[in-house]
């Protein structure tokens, strides 16, 4: 008799653990199905103006349409990225708080920071889509005497302390591309940060220093009107948006630097969710409107599935920590 209440507590039990989990399936189910029912944040690591919060901006306007919910858009600069990066990352894990990730925040950082990362990108964050990436240009002031790479390189090497080159602040794309050059290249030009892009575009226009790496868009704005120089284009192959400018590749086999845009959502958000807002975004990113958003910003679309997403941040992870360890970069 005893064998038999202890079995039938078991059956009780396990009964009740099957319903629980039943119950918990179907809430999820429930609640994925019925996303967003709420304000979603769109977490935004940049000051308003600049591509990735002007794209943010884009998205969240058209997302409030197809969900029927308010998407606000929220900056929070800082660190490099870090500060708005790990927030997200300990949010909950309910899709109501998304991020907008870039090259510093997700690729360059972990290197840069080392132990004091305060997040770890490949497991405390799922990869919802890739959304745009843009190659650099490399210009110079006018009185630069170098009219393509190869003379720039020749003039740095027989000219030492001659040349320094200007970045959105330290562990930027635009800082880690001029780092990668003196890699490349044999040379030793001096890495001078700013406080943004705008600034560091203003230091070269103004001759404090002599070139510097800049977004296509930017770097295009100030070339049209004979500010500055250009140089070279850092996308592997010659780029529509700028026909007139050779490749670095050309000079530096391997050479290529840019700046990305991808989503990314906390780590333990189930893959259903993943799924549901992988979809949503892709058809955004392949809409008409966004499409003349990212050409306007001189971006090129990306996309693609989570997975592909998880495998490209893994591989540009590994890109950028060599270069910061060949560079010796550092973000004092």
């Amino acid at each position: 008799m005893q064998r038999f209440a202890t079995f039938a507590r078991t059956c009780v039990v396990a009964a009740a653990t099957l319903c629980g989990t039943a119950a918990g399936l179907i809430s999820e189910a429930f609640a994925q199905s019925d996303f967003p029912a709420r304000r979603v944040t769109f977490v935004v690591p940049f000051t308003p103006g600049g591509a990735g919060d002007l794209i943010a901006r884009a998205m969240a306007t058209r997302l409030s349409a197809i969900w029927g919910q308010p998407v606000v858009v929220e900056n929070r600069p800082g660190a490099g990225g870090n500060t708005s990066s790990r927030s997200v990352a300990q949010a909950a894990p309910d899709g109501y708080t998304i991020l907008i990730g870039s090259t510093s925040s997700h690729a360059i950082n972990p290197s840069l920071y080392g132990a004091r990362m305060p997040y770890d990108v490949q497991r405390d964050f799922a990869a919802i889509v890739m959304v745009a990436n843009s190659p650099h240009i490399l210009m110079t002031n006018p009185s630069v005497p170098a009219k393509n790479l190869a003379e720039l390189i020749a003039y740095a090497r027989a000219n030492p302390g001659k040349l320094n080159f200007s970045s959105g602040g330290n562990g930027t794309s635009t800082h880690l591309a001029g780092e990668l050059l003196n890699s490349m290249a044999g040379l030793r030009i001096q890495h001078i940060p700013y406080r943004g892009a705008p600034e560091a575009v203003a230091g070269v226009v103004a001759g404090d220093t002599q070139m510097m790496f800049e977004n296509l868009s930017g770097a295009l704005a100030q070339i049209r009107v004979g500010r500055l120089k250009g140089i070279a284009i850092t996308s592997l192959s010659p780029s529509p948006k700028a026909p007139d400018l050779p490749t670095v590749a050309q000079q530096l086999p391997g050479f290529e630097t840019g700046v990305w845009f991808g989503i990314f959502a906390p780590s333990a958000t189930p893959a259903p969710l993943v799924k549901r807002l992988n979809q949503d975004l892709s058809a955004l990113i392949a809409s008409a409107e966004l499409r003349e958003q990212f050409d306007r910003l001189g971006m090129d679309p990306m996309g693609g599935s989570p997975a592909e997403a998880t495998a490209f941040i893994a591989s540009e992870l590994a890109k950028w920590g060599k270069v910061v360890a060949s560079s010796g970069a550092t973000i004092d």
